[in-house]
């Protein structure tokens, strides 16, 4: 891709930090937005022919492209500058989340992509309640809009769903495994990720918690049990705060 250093049109100044936006794929360093992205370059954001935007294309590069047609049905730009994106963490977390209520679960997919998650399974558990709709479509343009805005190099995966006895047998070996159980009476995140850790994998249970039996099989297949404290969590708050405490604990929340 020939792209050559430019001066970027002033109003790229205003918008700092530019906006950005995932388009798969484009050619060459012509870039086509799809009608919705045109809509909000147009009337959400008012863009106009000349600004500068980040353009994605979810390889871990990030483009520079300056608008070059803008009208309410169409918004075409042409890249200027090829650039590594630097957002997105060395840390590989796959989040196993268990069913939950469709906002519930929403909600840890849209956040979880924020503090760096890079891969979500949905996982079915003895006693989960809440039924997985199969809403892939809208779930993928959620974690798109949440990498977006928390200015990440890629758009994290999302697996389809899997039950908890699958998921705890098919591991990737050199990956790090663990539980938060509220069984776990020792032996916090701290613990158990030292050393060269560079793949998580985080099993977070439904509203009624994982069954002895479950524990015994995360277990034997190398999975280990850790506490997240003496309080009680939710589902959808474990999950995010495991997600943090792992992040920060390998240094990837650090400035």
């Amino acid at each position: 891709m020939g792209c050559t250093p430019f001066i970027p049109h002033p109003s790229a100044f205003i918008l700092y930090p530019m906006h950005r936006f995932f388009v798969l794929p484009f050619a060459d360093d012509q870039v086509v937005f799809s009608p919705e992205q045109a809509h909000q370059i147009t009337a959400v954001l008012r863009m106009k022919s000349g600004a500068t935007l980040i353009v994605l294309d979810n390889t871990g590069w990030e483009y520079v492209a300056e608008l070059v047609v803008v009208d309410r049905k169409r918004a075409t730009a042409v890249v200027r500058q090829k650039r590594p994106s630097t957002n997105e963490p060395a840390l590989q977390i796959t989040l196993y989340q268990s069913g939950l209520k469709r906002d519930n679960f929403e909600w840890v997919l849209q956040k979880g992509t924020e503090l760096g998650v890079s891969r979500f399974v949905p996982l079915i558990t003895e006693r989960t309640v809440a039924r997985l709709p199969k809403k892939f479509g809208r779930w993928q343009r959620i974690l798109t809009e949440a990498a977006e805005q928390s200015r990440r190099g890629r758009i994290p995966d999302l697996a389809g769903s899997v039950t908890f006895a699958d998921a705890v047998s098919q591991l990737p070996d050199g990956e790090t495994a663990v539980i938060p159980w509220v069984g776990a009476d020792k032996g916090g995140l701290g613990d158990v990720l030292m050393g060269d850790v560079t793949a998580v994998a985080l099993f977070i249970g439904p509203e009624g918690g994982f069954t002895p039996e479950e524990i015994a099989l995360a277990q034997q297949r190398g999975v280990q049990p850790v506490t997240l404290g003496k309080r009680t969590l939710r589902s959808e708050t474990a999950a995010l705060a495991a997600t943090a405490v792992i992040m920060h604990q390998l240094g990837d929340l650090k400035a």
